[in-house]
């Protein structure tokens, strides 16, 4: 089953609930207007991303992950998470191109926001669209070439293309930026050798 945020029930766990506190772009500029110590302290994207690129262990990996994923959707529009939600409710009752419609409509509304372009490759990818998620996870990683989610899905894309060089790029990537993936060893030596050949 295909999830917008990837792979598994991590990439779930990371997924916001759509509740008020999701929408509150507007509003939380206001608050960092008043509390300016607080919002200081608060760490970026990018400091977020670093700190998972050496994280010691898978369980501080995923917590990190969250807030990245936090992160990245705290500027959608209500409009647009309920269309995220709906993408993701086609997704899991096997309506994929229900869902890259959603995505295009939410895209459509936001199209500055990196995550928008990343799930509907994620959607397009379970529509057998190899090529249309290529391009999406190109603008994607473009706006954030540190994004270890979409290097995961233009991985899983590229193994559905039959590029299995493209695909153990994608995958040095995701080791670079989250050395804890599970399962990383047996994936590696799976795509050195689908990429590769036996070695002699």
């Amino acid at each position: 089953m295909a999830t917008l945020l990837g792979h598994g029930p991590e990439a779930r766990a990371a997924l916001p609930s759509h509740g008020v506190d999701q929408h509150a772009g507007p509003a939380a500029a206001g608050i960092h207007a008043h509390d300016r110590g607080k919002a200081d302290a608060e760490p970026s994207l990018v400091d977020l991303e670093t700190e998972l690129a050496h994280a010691a262990n898978v369980r501080g990996a995923r917590d990190l992950l969250v807030r990245i994923e936090r992160i990245r959707q705290k500027d959608l529009a209500p409009t647009t998470n309920l269309l995220l939600k709906r993408a993701q409710d086609d997704l899991d009752a096997q309506r994929p191109l229900d869902a890259v419609q959603d995505m295009d409509d939410a895209l459509l509304l936001q199209p500055d926001e990196e995550v928008l372009w990343r799930n509907r490759a994620q959607a397009r990818l379970a529509a057998a669209n190899p090529d249309g998620a290529v391009a999406d996870l190109g603008v994607a990683l473009h706006h954030d070439g540190r994004d270890v989610t979409a290097w995961k899905i233009l991985e899983e894309t590229e193994e559905q293309r039959g590029d299995w060089q493209a695909a153990w790029k994608a995958w040095q990537h995701v080791l670079q930026l989250d050395p804890t993936t599970p399962d990383a060893d047996h994936e590696t030596q799976r795509l050195r050798l689908k990429a590769f050949g036996q070695p002699t």
